[in-house]
């Protein structure tokens, strides 16, 4: 699965479906860094000045493909505004990498009707719970982080998932976050992900007029 799958997975209530702690908004735009860090660990993207910037052509079709066309684009001149205009130039990072679960039988799609939003079941709760287990341990546990687990332990902050990663108190997770943003191998574009990811959620959630509401119990 790609990153942002992987970090969307973790988002999704198995029992409801939806978002846990009211995080589809602010994960929009870590839905989007755990792209550009996809392509960064692929080494198709790195930091030119206060842009991200392509390095070479990417193969593949697909999303990571589109992402790497929308940041050679002159817009934006800085990472965060790149980042933020990716939801648009992508046409909807939640709903493209929803629609790539749901193409792939991870998730289900159960429309609710017009007063409610379309809930996701999880089909491969076997995959969620790899993802889980390995996102856990990373924020629980000491020493090296493999780099693409460390992409989604340190996205999951500003994603406000952390309750689902790890238990309370978080100051060992949060410690351990910090610590994942650093080992990865593309640490200066990871930075800029998180950076602009944490801007970007910070602005929808002092927006978001729904209160945000805790489930931990649920994992």
């Amino acid at each position: 699965m790609l990153l942002a799958e992987e970090l969307l997975l973790l988002a999704i209530d198995p029992f409801s479906g939806r978002p846990v702690n009211s995080s589809e908004r602010p994960l929009t735009p870590c839905l989007s860094g755990a792209l550009v860090a996809e392509l960064a660990l692929a080494g198709a993207v790195l930091m030119n000045g206060k842009r991200f910037a392509p390095s070479r052509q990417f193969a593949p079709a697909g999303l990571l493909n589109e992402t790497l066309v929308a940041l050679a684009s002159p817009k934006g001149r800085r990472s965060v505004d790149q980042l933020g205009r990716l939801d648009r130039e992508l046409g909807g990072v939640w709903n493209r990498v929803v629609d790539g679960l749901v193409a792939q039988g991870v998730l289900g799609r159960d429309p609710r009707g017009p007063l409610q939003a379309t809930a996701h079941p999880v089909f491969r709760a076997d995959l969620r719970h790899e993802v889980l287990a390995r996102v856990r341990a990373a924020a629980a546990g000491h020493g090296q982080i493999e780099p693409r687990t460390a992409v989604v332990l340190a996205l999951s902050g500003p994603a406000r998932l952390l309750e689902v990663v790890a238990d309370a108190p978080h100051q060992h997770a949060k410690r351990r976050i910090a610590e994942a943003t650093e080992a990865t191998p593309v640490a200066e574009v990871v930075k800029k992900v998180i950076a602009a990811a944490a801007a970007a959620a910070v602005i929808i959630g002092s927006s978001a007029v729904a209160p945000s509401t805790s489930s931990s119990s649920s994992f």
